[in-house]
Parts: structure tokens; C-alpha cells; sequence
């Protein structure tokens, strides 16, 4: 992966297929941040992390404000809003950082203050 326009496909499938689309991207032993949630690792502890802290949200929808890709690492910010089971949409700002090896993600760092959508971590 050494265009930029990876990312935005990458985002594109988030959004569309949810965690699933962004297996082809990752890592299969990917390691993971979510804010101040725990840190896992692999594409399946990814997705059961995912669904045990979105169990409100219908979809998420991600716009894409500035990419910086040097081939080894990327890092993005824009704004994500989370569209919550109670027909609510929650738009906050994201900056994630992904360091790559062979082409895939193995290291996905995902920094957003998401406290107005699951509340406070126990971080």
C-alpha cells in the first residue's frame, strides 16, 4: 500500500461493510487501539471489540480531512459521525495512525474522543 487513495478505499469499505471490510487491509495478527479502550490484537479481537462497544450505533460514515502517507506509516484525520440506534448522529473528529508491514496493517491507532457515543472508558 504506498498511494494514499488506499485509505480512502480502506474507509469506504469501513463504512460500507463495517469492521469486515477492513480485513483485506489488515494484518491477520493486526495490533489495535481504540481511544482509551483496551488494546487487542488480530482482525478477529478486532471486530469482537468493535461489536461490544457499538451495540448503540446503526453506522458509521467517516470524511476524510488530511492524509500523510510515507510508504511505512500513514497517518489520517477528518471527522466521524456515528449514526445511534436512536436515529441520533454524533459527528466528532478522528486522527488514526497506521504503521504497515508486507503492504497491510499491522499497527491500527485510532485517536477520538467518542465519550459522547459510549460514554466514559475505564481507562
Amino acid at each position: 500500500m504506498s498511494e494514499q487513495g488506499w485509505i480512502e478505499t480502506m474507509f469506504a469499505a469501513l463504512d460500507a461493510e463495517g469492521v469486515p471490510g477492513l480485513f483485506p487491509y489488515m494484518h491477520e495478527d493486526v495490533e489495535f487501539r481504540f481511544g482509551s479502550f483496551p488494546a487487542g490484537r488480530g482482525r478477529e479481537t478486532f471486530d469482537e471489540t468493535w461489536r461490544a462497544i457499538s451495540t448503540h450505533i446503526r453506522s458509521i460514515s467517516h470524511e476524510l480531512l488530511d492524509v500523510w502517507d510515507s510508504g511505512e506509516s500513514a497517518v489520517c484525520r477528518g471527522n466521524v459521525t456515528y449514526e445511534l440506534t436512536d436515529r441520533r448522529a454524533v459527528t466528532v473528529p478522528f486522527a488514526n495512525v497506521f504503521y504497515l508491514r508486507e503492504g497491510k496493517i499491522a499497527e491500527y491507532l485510532i485517536y477520538v474522543d467518542a465519550s459522547a457515543v459510549f460514554g466514559p472508558s475505564d481507562a
